[in-house]
């Protein structure tokens, strides 16, 4: 049965293209403005000597010179995924570095020249190969220093991926096995309550068992963590008739839902074990009987779901030291469920409060972000 978490955050992976979108921007930019640079030091050459500038000239042959830089770019970006400059062997790779820059500029000067002379038709200076090729040295230590901060920028990114898919990993993992505790404590109770009738109402006692199998059916079925709060309350609807079955007419169940209330996002039986806790704990032992009031309501960006009853009431400080439950007994595994799955989906921004009513009953209150969601069934509307 797969789980889902809400509120993390979709983990999208690093962006597979954005070496090829960074890089070769990056590099247009950088070989543009050293073209422009040397095209307005070539024209203010020619100012300087009474002549005249040729801004136009200048700059098609500057561009033509310094864009012929860039099918290098390739190898030297190879160069750096093989040897980036870091552990675990710094300065091999960076001397392997330097030695590819300098094999690049070379190269371009060679290669690339009689591109240029036969592009523009201006006649390539001997004298100036050497300052020519240390220029390009430059450039392309820029463009290896442009290419190591993507470099490490991507893997920054896919540690942070790594990092969030477990920490999801493990918040989903710990979702179900809560949901695997809860479940068997879940069937547990209610044969326990089928039991109970056994001798005293047998027939009563068989129509539970066959609903029971229905609702079981449908809890089996259910794949997601959360589900619409009308989804919950039908399933709730149906564990309540469970329960109806067994006390009868002396437990009456007040339905209080706003309408606001009935597309949230709730996790899964997150009410059951509530309305659990207000028939075993709070009037199973009353022969008056007593009353389960249910109700949602929309606060703000909270939900807040509320199951009171008028029974006996609870200690609530005896069982806030020992989890909302007794150890020895057992009784409580589905509140603390409850809790430990609150905390797991929404961290802090959900809570869950039990609390002794005026009239002596319990009350326990559950707040949790508002997440709109789509409506999925018909339930007990107030």
């Amino acid at each position: 049965m797969t789980t889902s978490t809400q509120g993390s955050g979709d983990i999208g992976s690093p962006e597979p293209s954005m070496e090829r979108r960074i890089v070769p921007v990056g590099a247009v930019v950088l070989t543009t403005f050293f073209a422009l640079l040397y095209a307005l030091r070539g024209s203010i050459a020619l100012l300087d000597r009474g002549e005249d500038p040729r801004w136009a000239q200048q700059v098609g042959w500057s561009l033509a010179m310094w864009w012929t830089c860039l099918p290098l770019l390739p190898p030297l970006a190879a160069l750096v995924r093989r040897f980036p400059v870091g552990r675990p062997r710094p300065w091999r790779n960076a001397g392997i570095l330097l030695l590819g820059t300098t094999a690049a500029a070379w190269l371009r000067h060679v290669l690339m020249t009689p591109v240029v002379v036969a592009i523009t038709g201006v006649p390539d200076v001997t004298a100036s190969a050497a300052a020519r090729t240390l220029t390009y040295f430059t450039v392309f230590l820029v463009m290896v220093a442009l290419l190591h901060a993507v470099h490490y920028y991507r893997a920054e990114r896919a540690r942070e991926l790594r990092e969030a898919l477990l920490t999801r990993g493990l918040a989903e993992a710990r979702l179900a096995a809560l949901r695997t505790q809860l479940q068997p404590h879940f069937v547990f109770n209610v044969l326990n309550a089928v039991t109970t009738l056994l001798h005293a109402d047998p027939m009563a006692a068989d129509r539970m068992l066959t609903r029971f199998a229905a609702l079981l059916r449908m809890i089996l079925h259910e794949e997601t963590e959360e589900h619409a709060l009308e989804r919950e309350l039908d399933l709730l609807a149906r564990y309540v008739e469970l329960m109806q079955l067994r006390f009868g007419d002396r437990i009456v169940v007040e339905w209080a839902v706003a309408d606001a209330a009935w597309g949230a996002r709730v996790p899964f039986l997150v009410l059951q074990p509530l309305v659990e806790n207000a028939y075993e704990h709070g009037l199973a032992k009353r022969e008056t009987g007593g009353r389960v009031r249910i109700g949602a309501a929309r606060t703000g960006d909270a939900l807040q779901l509320i199951v009171e009853d008028d029974g006996e009431g609870i200690d609530v400080e005896a069982r806030a030291i020992i989890g909302l439950g007794n150890a020895e007994t057992g009784s409580g595994i589905g509140l603390r469920n409850t809790r430990n799955r609150l905390s797991q989906l929404y961290g802090a921004r959900a809570s869950m409060v039990l609390e002794r009513t005026p009239g002596g009953g319990t009350r326990a209150l559950v707040t949790l972000p508002f997440i709109d969601g789509p409506h999925e069934s018909e339930g007990p509307r107030a």
